[in-house]
């Protein structure tokens, strides 16, 4: 009979906050409010803090993310090593998910300005955070440790408007974006009306398209709509249409192209290109 050992590691991870804010002062005499941004989150550190892990154990924690500021503001996270040995860290691989399903699945060192969507004043979101020591972990890391900072930043939604012909917000409008396997994207986009006015009235005839290749010789072609509930119109100021495109839900291929269209009836309102990624984590290059 095989002797079996276990291996033991201490990982603590820890979560600070980094907030971003845009203040902005309107200079009427019928409105002179400050208004900023103000991200927060429950709890504020000691958050996944794991001690003993062996080989295939996992951790979770749950993270309730707040908007206490009065501009509603669109948010990201990224993960950082602080401390302790890069090696372990660059093992550990993370798991994300909230109310209505995952977001990301694949290593802590590939989070990275990872965009979750926007947080309306008051209201709060509410993430579920998993870490696994993956189960071939091997002896040269026993007794190991790492720190772990999770940055959250916020950003006023009126600060990433599109203006001219272009309709996506960030991180999809932006040039270098490029879709992560296993990972979620908010699409949101924006309407306006023949004098170039933001429409803040949801149009039932707008539909998000979603075409590329798929896993055989044909093509996929997913579509987003108010009616069938997969296209939201989020009441944010100003409000903007929403729609949760995901990995997870509908499957795409490595290293092909795909092209996101807004139609508003039959008519082409504005599109998007993008590549899938196998790994790494999707670009917000502007």
């Amino acid at each position: 009979m095989r002797n079996h050992k276990l291996l033991f590691f201490s990982i603590i991870i820890f979560t600070f906050i980094l907030i971003i804010s845009f203040v902005q002062i309107r200079g009427t005499k019928a409105d002179e409010t400050v208004y900023n941004v103000d991200i927060s989150t429950t709890p504020s550190e000691g958050f996944l803090i794991a001690d003993n892990m062996a080989p295939g154990d996992k951790k979770t924690s749950i993270l309730k993310v707040s908007n206490n500021g009065n501009l509603d503001f669109n948010y990201s996270v990224s993960s950082r090593q602080e401390t302790g040995d890069l090696v372990l860290y660059n093992r550990i691989l993370l798991k994300v998910s909230d109310v209505e399903g995952n977001l990301y699945e694949g290593t802590l060192n590939d989070f990275l300005n990872f965009a979750l969507g926007t947080i309306a004043i008051g209201e709060s979101d509410t993430l579920t955070f998993t870490a696994e020591l993956p189960i071939e972990t091997g002896n040269e890391l026993q007794g190991k440790s790492t720190n772990i900072a999770f940055d959250f930043s916020a950003v006023g939604h009126e600060e990433q408007i599109p203006i001219g012909d272009q309709c996506y917000e960030p991180p999809f409008v932006n040039r270098n974006f490029t879709l992560h396997q296993k990972s979620t994207v908010p699409i949101k986009f924006h309407l306006r009306n023949e004098y170039g006015n933001l429409e803040n009235e949801l149009l039932q005839n707008v539909r998000l398209e979603v075409t590329g290749p798929s896993g055989g010789a044909g093509t996929v072609n997913y579509v987003f709509t108010p009616k069938d509930g997969t296209l939201d119109f989020q009441k944010v100021n100003p409000p903007h249409y929403h729609a949760r495109f995901s990995t997870f839900d509908y499957p795409v291929m490595d290293d092909q192209w795909y092209t996101a269209t807004v139609y508003v009836d039959n008519k082409e309102y504005c599109e998007k290109t993008f590549q899938v990624l196998k790994s790494g984590n999707r670009s917000n290059a502007e």
